[in-house]
């Protein structure tokens, strides 16, 4: 009974668990990603991420894209793999500064659920880039 009494009073001592609410589904992981991506904050970016992978794209990466006034996602289409596994496709939206029209790309990756937080696994292919296009600016003489 003392051994009961004993392994009673060490429940619940561990350390506590803490979700960062940055990554508690899919959807919130990538959009914090791409938030990350855009200010150019390595850490955060690292963050939404499974340690030690290489197959993510890093900050600084974002060199397809031009300076953008506005950064979206849309179009999220979840396929489940198995349990905490889940392959995930989206659309990026943006509006270049200067240009008065929205441009888009499709692109996917996977994810999977480590303690209660998602975090990207690796990208899916190729996103779809968008044709370069050139927008004119202002120059100073």
């Amino acid at each position: 009974m003392l051994l009961t009494f004993a392994l009673f009073t060490l429940l619940g001592q561990g350390e506590r668990s803490k979700v960062d609410p940055r990554l508690t589904s899919p959807s919130r992981t990538i959009a914090s990603y791409w938030e990350a991506l855009q200010r150019n904050d390595e850490a955060a970016a690292l963050e939404c991420t499974v340690e030690d992978t290489q197959d993510v794209p890093y900050p600084g990466m974002l060199w397809f894209l031009p300076q953008s006034a506005k950064l979206k996602l849309t179009g999220f289409k979840f396929l489940p793999v198995t349990a905490g596994h889940v392959m995930v496709t989206y659309v990026v939206c943006y509006r270049p500064v200067g240009s008065p029209t929205e441009e888009a790309f499709v692109t996917g990756c996977e994810l999977v659920r480590q303690r209660g937080e998602w975090r990207i696994l690796r990208p899916i292919g190729e996103a779809s880039m968008p044709d370069w296009k050139p927008f004119p600016r202002a120059v100073d003489i």
